[in-house]
C-alpha cells in the first residue's frame, strides 16, 4: 500500500510537470490566442459558479463539482449547463466551483491542497493523459458500472481510449483536441504548393521538409511548431504523432516499460526529423507569439486555438491533416470528468459527468471553446464540421486521433520525450539524451511494480 505522503507527493509531481496540452491549455490560447503555458494574468478568480436554481434542502444528494476553465465563455456554458442539470433533477444538487487558469498552477494547487486536506469534490475536471496517475492513486475511481456500451459508443473513440486505464474506464470528456498543419493560403499560393484538404491527401514528411524549404526565405520561416510553449506537454502532444506514425512509441502497450520503445529506432527517427527540421533552417526553436499569425511563418502544427487566433487576425488561413510517414495518426487529449474517491454517491456523481458530456453538452462547449466536441452526432450537427477547413480537425478526430499512453509514469515519461524533442530541436545527440531519459523513466516505473 502507498503511504498518503507517497500519494500526495506523486501527484503534486505530477501537476506540476502538467502543461496543458494541448488541451487544458487548449482551452486557454482558445480564448487569449497564446499558449496557457505563458498566458498571464493580473488574478486568479475562483469561486462558487452562480445559477438560478438553489438548493432547497430536500434533495438526497448534493455534489460538489470544480470546473477548469480559461475563458468567459466557456465559463458561462457550464453554468447554463449546471443550471440546466439542476433543475432537470429534483434529487440531486450541484454546487460547482469554477477555477480559472491563469497559466500557472491554480488548479493544480487546488487539487494538491484538497488532497493535503482530503476535502477533494465528488466530481473533477482531470487533464486526460494525467487520467492514469490520478487513478493508480486512488484519487479517482472506475465508472465502469454507471456506463454502459451504448453510452460510451456515442463518444469519439479517442475519448474512451484517454479515459481508461487497466481496462476500466474513469473519465468521460465534452470536448476533444487535435493539431492540424496550418497554413498561409496567400503564400501557398505564391509558391505554387497545393494543399491537402483530406487525411487521404496528407502531406508526408518528405513533403513537409521539401515544402517547409520552398516556403523558407529571409524573411519567413516554413514552419512553425509553437516551441515558445516551452519544454512542456505540448511537445509530447504536438511530437508524439511523428513517432506513432513511424512505428515508433514512447513506451510499452501495456505502458510498463520504455527500453526499445522510447529509444526504439523508429523513434529515434522521428526525432532526428525534427532535428533536421531545425537544421535546414525552415523552423526556429524561438518563435514570437504570434509568428504564423503575423505571416512570419508559412505553416504552423497548431491545436483548435490557432484557428480562432489566426481569424482573429485576419489572416487567409486554411488547415490540413497532421503529415505522415507510414501511418496516419494525429493527437488527441484534452480535459475530462472523473469521480473522485471522496464521493458518497459516485452514481449520482457519474450522472453529472454524462449530462456534462453528452451532445447537447458538447455542441454548447465547442461553439464556446473552438475545440472539437467528443460525441459523435454532435459532428453532425454542427455544419461548420462538414465543411474545410473544419471538415479536416473531424476527419482527424474520427480517423486518426490516438491518445497519450496510459502509464501512471506519465508525468515523468511525457517530461522524458519533451526533453528529448528538446534536444533535437537544440541539434544535440538525440540518441544520447534519449537514452539518458530511457533510464530516468525505467528508475520511475519501478516504483509501480507490486
Amino acid at each position: 500500500m502507498k503511504k498518503l505522503s507517497y500519494l500526495v507527493a506523486g501527484i503534486l509531481v505530477m501537476l506540476m510537470l502538467a502543461a496543458c496540452s494541448s488541451d487544458s491549455s487548449a482551452n486557454s490560447e482558445e480564448d487569449s490566442g497564446s499558449s496557457g503555458e505563458n498566458a498571464t494574468s493580473d488574478t486568479v478568480e475562483t469561486g462558487a459558479v452562480e445559477t438560478s436554481v438553489e438548493a432547497t434542502g430536500d434533495e438526497d444528494v448534493m455534489l460538489d463539482f470544480w470546473i477548469h476553465q480559461t475563458g468567459e465563455d466557456e465559463t458561462n456554458a457550464y453554468i447554463e449547463l449546471i443550471d440546466a442539470f439542476n433543475k432537470e433533477h429534483d434529487d440531486i444538487h450541484v454546487n460547482a466551483e469554477v477555477i480559472i487558469d491563469d497559466g500557472a498552477s491554480a488548479y493544480s494547487d487546488s487539487i494538491n491542497a484538497a488532497l493535503v486536506a482530503g476535502n477533494l469534490p465528488d466530481v473533477m475536471a482531470v487533464d486526460g493523459p494525467y487520467v492514469s496517475s490520478f487513478a493508480e492513486a486512488g484519487v479517482i475511481q472506475p465508472i465502469d458500472d454507471y456506463v454502459d456500451e451504448e453510452t460510451k459508443s456515442q463518444y469519439v473513440d479517442s475519448i474512451i481510449q484517454q479515459g481508461t486505464y487497466n481496462d476500466k474506464l474513469y473519465s468521460l470528456g465534452a470536448m476533444e483536441a487535435s493539431v492540424m498543419l496550418y497554413y498561409n493560403k496567400d503564400l501557398l499560393d505564391e509558391a505554387g504548393i497545393e494543399p491537402a484538404d483530406s487525411i487521404e491527401e496528407a502531406w508526408t514528411w518528405d513533403e513537409l521538409m521539401e515544402n517547409s524549404k520552398k516556403l523558407t526565405n529571409e524573411d519567413r520561416y516554413g514552419l512553425n511548431l509553437f516551441m515558445n510553449y516551452g519544454v512542456g506537454e505540448w511537445l509530447t502532444f504536438m511530437g508524439a504523432p511523428l513517432a506513432w506514425s513511424n512505428g515508433g512509441a514512447l513506451i510499452s502497450e501495456d505502458g510498463t516499460k520504455v527500453d526499445g520503445y522510447l529509444n526504439s529506432p523508429e523513434t529515434i527517427e522521428a526525432l532526428n526529423y525534427v532535428k533536421e527540421l531545425f537544421a535546414e533552417g525552415v523552423v526556429t526553436d524561438s518563435p514570437g507569439e504570434m509568428q504564423f499569425e503575423e505571416g512570419n511563418a508559412a505553416l504552423a502544427l497548431g491545436g483548435p486555438w490557432i484557428a480562432v487566433s489566426a481569424e482573429d487576425a485576419g489572416l487567409n488561413w486554411g488547415m490540413m491533416p497532421y503529415p505522415f510517414k507510414d501511418e496516419k495518426v494525429s493527437p488527441s487529449g484534452s480535459m475530462a470528468y472523473a469521480v473522485t474517491n471522496n464521493t458518497e454517491n459516485p452514481e449520482a456523481a457519474v450522472e453529472l459527468m454524462k449530462w456534462m458530456t453528452n451532445e447537447e453538452a458538447t455542441v454548447k462547449i465547442s461553439k464556446a471553446t473552438g475545440m472539437p466536441p467528443a460525441q459523435k452526432s454532435a459532428f453532425d450537427n454542427m455544419e461548420k464540421f462538414n465543411e474545410l477547413p473544419w471538415s479536416v480537425m473531424k476527419e482527424q478526430v474520427l480517423e486518426t486521433a490516438h491518445a497519450r499512453p496510459a502509464t501512471p509514469a506519465y508525468p515523468v515519461l511525457t517530461d522524458a520525450f519533451a526533453q528529448s524533442f528538446h534536444a533535437a530541436a537544440l541539434g544535440e545527440d538525440v540518441e544520447s539524451v534519449v537514452e539518458q531519459q530511457v533510464q530516468r523513466v525505467e528508475r520511475e516505473l519501478k516504483r509501480f511494480e507490486e
